[in-house]
């Protein structure tokens, strides 16, 4: 099976190295990624005056576990690294990345599932529409690829790569079944996955829907040299709330299950839609024009 693995992390990121390691043993894997990390950047794209650049960076033996070869190629879609991955480091912002995978650089064998990870922490709550992996996977799904984001429960100081191994194991057991879920049209799949010890851990797997979460950042205001204020972001901890919405994806998360939420990119409330038409139509129109 051909796998594009897209991270919005530098290709130097471990969670990317550990995935393709996992993956590289049963698949042909294409990777791509950034020059420097773009994470929170959601769906922008570069667009006018400003170009996407784009290396071919070689994956040296990722099976040996081996340093990193870094080459700048004038035609990265002719240039195959070793052990048979290819892989390209991208300037710009993630859904330029996918955008350009997908439709100029993978154009003539579209992978059959791209994973979008592994990121460093999880996104289960509103923090879903900042995220560059999911806003990747969404991408790919707006491009009739199926995908799945996957996020791994952040150690404090972040992962090493021992705490990914499991999720990784996962990953790579499942690849070929969550690519043969014939996802429906617009849909792609988001995977939180706990951090563990062993494998063995793990408590299940649950699909369930979308959490709340508390705000991603505060903000601390602060003034420059010359006296104008501005406001620095802060990161607080996240909280789900278990106790109103048990049975979403937090909760499961909280027990130790690994939770897969199906997300959709139509954000039309199609329920309001047929509510809101009685409404507006009787106390929102417009006289009908005169022939």
């Amino acid at each position: 099976m051909n796998i594009l693995i897209a991270n919005c992390g530098n290709i130097r990121s471990h969670e990317i190295k550990t995935l393709a390691e996992a993956l590289n043993k049963k698949h042909k894997v294409t990777i791509a990624s950034h020059m420097q990390n773009k994470s929170n950047r959601a769906l922008a794209f570069c667009y006018r005056d400003v170009p996407v650049r784009c290396n071919t960076v070689l994956f040296k033996d990722i099976v040996k576990n081996t340093d990193w070869i870094k080459a700048i190629d004038n035609n990265p879609k002719e240039r195959t690294g070793f052990d048979g991955i290819s892989t390209f480091e991208f300037g710009g912002d993630p859904a330029d990345t996918i955008s350009i995978m997908l439709n100029e650089i993978l154009a003539h064998k579209k992978p059959d599932l791209v994973i979008c990870g592994l990121n460093n922490g999880r996104h289960m709550g509103q923090d879903i529409y900042s995220s560059s992996n999911i806003a990747m996977a969404m991408e790919a799904s707006f491009l009739g690829v199926p995908a799945v984001a996957v996020g791994v429960d952040k150690a404090p100081g972040g992962n090493a790569e021992k705490d990914l191994l499991p999720a990784c194991e996962f990953i790579a057991k499942n690849a070929q079944k969550i690519a043969e879920l014939k996802l429906p049209p617009k849909t792609f799949l988001n995977i939180s996955i706990p951090r563990v010890e062993k494998y063995s851990d793990f408590k299940g797997v649950k699909v369930a829907r979308m959490g709340k979460m508390t705000q991603l950042s505060k903000y601390i205001e602060k003034a420059d040299p010359k006296g104008a204020p501005y406001y620095w972001a802060d990161s607080v901890e996240r909280k789900s709330c278990l106790e109103s919405d048990p049975d979403a994806a937090p909760a499961w998360f909280e027990k130790g299950y690994i939770t897969i939420v199906p997300l959709n990119y139509d954000l039309t409330d199609h329920d309001a839609v047929k509510e809101w038409n009685k409404v507006i139509g009787k106390d929102v129109a417009v006289a009908e024009g005169k022939k």
